[in-house]
């Protein structure tokens, strides 16, 4: 076969096994709320695209909108390229099979460079982008400036996909991870604390070269793109069999400094030993983990910036993060144990304290995270201490035990080696309403304190802080309950755990 005929072959088999994954064998049900969730999230986008002119010439009154836009965009292309070191990750599982056969490894390292180019990162922002432009980019600026700022656009993302996928390429991957941290610690060191003024010119100027069809400022761009995409091909045809999408994890035979510490402590402590080796030895598990930092820095300066500057309307997305990694976690609390479900449920296994450790470590962890912010908040943003503190005590009481009691109903095995990000295993229509009442039962508390003689604010930190603390008191109650329902529910979950 010519390299042509083996090519067009891997797109084909690509897209077999793309067809055949496991998301698509979910009942339409499933299909039909994963694809609203994805026009609802594409919608908001493009309504935040219409309503950013008037936006920026409120933050920037002295600017036209195209401008004060310009000035923002390297910041927002670093955020780009932030994300996607965490989340965006290389197509490899789909040659593992042919690295045994006689196939050109420049054939398949150009395969995988092509195929990673189609993904979710490098279009999401263009559903903002396209309304935007449309909408300042006209008269008096030269009619094609609409057509050279998506070029643009597009070129700026090709050089974040390129750094990003060189970086995960590359034999020596510590080494190459590190262009992208210091592209985005001296955006923030250069950006935010030394001179931003200086580096908002810089990206503005940027922006008008792009539009006023600067031939130098396409070229540059293009050039890191393709310098980029050899030393990738490079890197792929030198450590195929280094990577070679193997779901392996190291793991150390001597229980960790933490591990240690965990074993010592009375009662609690052999579980919370056991699921943090669970979290920290799994793929999927320290991949979400992994993302959770970046919540300490980045919420307190989300709130700072806020465009809208009104905090109240956050309220039910800062359910999400309140509660810290547990959030996530949690709504897979039972069935994310489900590979080694026989051990758990066969053994003369406390089940209470099983429960309640598992409460414990998943509490401690939100308080983890949570200091940290309403510290920075105490500087940037003090009226949202008392809210989100109270948003943290309302997660971690009534929404975590919502979770663990329905968690056990979850029908679904987890592999807990497969990735973090845009992973749809596990999910089903009741673990979808879960997430939707837990977010939005904020709405009814808001309306509650509506009616309460106080500010909106104070009353709605009042009501949340005062069902979280009832709840965290009374854990012992709901947790027995849970108990009781495992108990019931054991030996139907024995056998479809077996499937």
């Amino acid at each position: 076969m010519t390299s042509f005929q083996i090519f067009r072959t891997l797109m084909h088999q690509g897209w077999l096994s793309f067809r055949r994954a496991h998301y698509f064998e979910r009942s339409m049900g499933i299909k039909a709320l994963m694809a609203f969730v994805a026009i609802v999230f594409l919608w908001y986008a493009y309504l935040l695209g219409l309503m950013l002119p008037s936006l920026l010439q409120q933050i920037f009154p002295d600017k036209e909108a195209h401008e004060a836009f310009f000035a923002i965009w390297l910041y927002i292309y670093a955020a780009d390229l932030t994300m996607r070191l965490f989340m965006q990750k290389l197509p490899k599982q789909l040659i593992q099979s042919y690295l045994s056969l006689p196939v050109s490894r420049n054939t398949l390292a150009g395969y995988i460079l092509a195929r990673s180019w189609f993904n979710i990162y490098n279009i999401c922002l263009f559903a903002l982008l396209i309304p935007f432009y449309k909408s300042v980019l006209h008269h008096p600026l030269p009619d094609q400036a609409f057509w050279l700022a998506i070029l643009a656009s597009i070129l700026l993302a090709g050089v974040n996909h390129a750094i990003i996928i060189w970086a995960k390429a590359w034999p020596f991957r510590i080494a190459a991870i590190m262009l992208p941290v210091l592209l985005i610690a001296g955006t923030g060191l250069f950006g935010i604390a030394i001179n931003p003024p200086l580096f908002m010119a810089f990206s503005e100027q940027a922006g008008k070269a792009f539009i006023s069809g600067n031939g130098w400022a396409f070229i540059l761009p293009a050039l890191i793109i393709g310098i980029f995409q050899y030393l990738s091909h490079r890197g792929l045809c030198t450590s195929f069999y280094d990577w070679a999408g193997t779901t392996t994890v190291r793991v150390r035979s001597r229980a960790s400094f933490l591990e240690r510490i965990f074993a010592r402590v009375p009662v609690y402590g052999l579980f919370w030993e056991l699921e943090w080796r669970l979290i920290k030895r799994n793929k999927r598990s320290v991949g979400g983990l992994r993302q959770w930092p970046l919540v300490i820095i980045g919420l307190p300066l989300f709130f700072y910036f806020d465009p809208f500057d009104n905090a109240s309307m956050y309220m039910y997305l800062l359910v999400m993060v309140a509660g810290g990694y547990g959030y996530f976690h949690l709504q897979y609390t039972f069935s994310w144990e489900s590979r080694f479900f026989d051990l758990i449920a066969s053994r003369q296994t406390d089940l209470h304290a099983f429960i309640r450790a598992k409460y414990y470590f998943y509490l401690a962890m939100g308080l983890l995270q949570i200091l940290p912010v309403l510290l920075l908040l105490v500087f940037l943003r003090p009226d949202l201490v008392w809210p989100l503190a109270g948003m943290f005590l309302y997660v971690t009481g009534p929404v975590f035990a919502f979770m663990m009691h329905t968690g056990i109903g979850s029908s679904t095995r987890i592999d807990p080696n497969k990735r973090a990000s845009f992973n749809f295993e596990g999910t089903s229509g009741t673990l979808f309403l879960v997430v939707f009442v837990s977010m939005f039962s904020v709405v009814v508390l808001m309306g509650l304190a509506y009616f309460l003689p106080l500010a909106k604010e104070t009353g709605l930190a009042l009501l949340t802080a005062g069902l979280g603390l009832m709840f965290i008191l009374l854990h012992k109650v709901w947790i027995k309950a849970i108990e009781q329902k495992f108990l019931r529910r054991k030996y139907h979950n024995l056998n479809k755990y077996r499937g």
